[in-house]
């Protein structure tokens, strides 16, 4: 059981606000991790409020542009004032463009820019900020989100006459089929490789850099047919609970991994095994 303690550990997590992210928060913090949930977005949900209740001290809701070097370096100042250290380092953020959900030829270079920064610069840039606290404390443990879509391409049938664009992109086009970018697959591509360059990198500092690729996570707002068409893809037959990456995130955090780096663990139900 001490394998998984993280008891005193020092958390970050960017994007924490977010659906997988408040899980992931919610995770680290009942093993006994101090979380920073940083994002641009820091309107408290229900789920929020109950944290901050709940654990006090240990959960920071922290309001950070995670786009602007200035930025993170005066949150990483302010952390390391407050805690003295960082042990785990979550990126968990992304990003769509308006035209996320067109056809491939008609996606604009804004909108492929948006996904690149959403999904894979702003990772190069907060880990770029905290790694030197990580370095002088000989320990760390980097833990990127990438997707099973870094791993394959979409089955673009899947997507057609669903409601995908409505859910997930505030000011979308009408559409009359909606497809997926392919910005999110290189980006999430790129996340995994870069992950590997990034372990192989920082191992002489005790640092583990690891990534984790989720399969699609059930939102009831998608409308049933999209569900459907998805889960008949699955071996097990249905999208993930929205806390079933939570195990995985937990044992890449704690000594459970402690001789693991530059692994990319899959928690999609199967999806790319066929």
């Amino acid at each position: 059981m001490e394998l998984f303690n993280l008891k005193n550990k020092v958390a970050i997590v960017f994007g924490g606000n977010g659906q997988l992210g408040k899980q992931f928060c919610k995770a680290l913090l009942e093993y006994g991790t101090k979380v920073y949930s940083c994002d641009v977005n820091v309107k408290e949900s229900s789920e929020t409020k109950k944290l901050r209740k709940k654990y006090n001290v240990n959960f920071q809701l922290v309001k950070v542009d995670a786009t602007s070097k200035k930025e993170l370096v005066k949150l990483k100042d302010y952390i390391v004032k407050d805690s003295k250290r960082v042990d785990i380092l979550v990126n968990s953020t992304t990003a769509k463009g308006d035209d996320f959900y067109l056809p491939f030829e008609d996606v604009s270079l804004e909108g492929w820019d948006k996904g690149m920064l959403g999904n894979l610069s702003i990772p190069f840039l907060t880990i770029q900020t905290f790694v030197p606290v990580m370095k002088k404390q000989k320990s760390g443990s980097i833990i990127n989100i990438a997707s099973h879509y870094g791993l394959v391409g979409n089955d673009q049938r899947i997507y057609e006459g669903t409601n995908l664009h409505k859910v997930y992109v505030k000011n979308s086009p009408k559409i009359k089929r909606i497809y997926s970018h392919g910005v999110y697959n290189a980006a999430k591509g790129g996340l995994i490789n870069f992950t590997r360059y990034l372990a192989a990198y920082y191992g002489e500092y005790n640092i583990r850099v690891n990534c984790i690729s989720p399969g699609g996570i059930y939102n009831p707002k998608e409308d049933k047919k999209f569900v459907k068409n998805y889960s008949d893809k699955v071996p097990l037959g249905r999208k993930a609970n929205v806390d079933e990456v939570n195990g995985a995130l937990v044992f890449l955090a704690s000594d459970a991994s402690s001789y693991v780096t530059g692994h990319n663990l899959v928690v999609d139900g199967g999806f790319t095994v066929w």
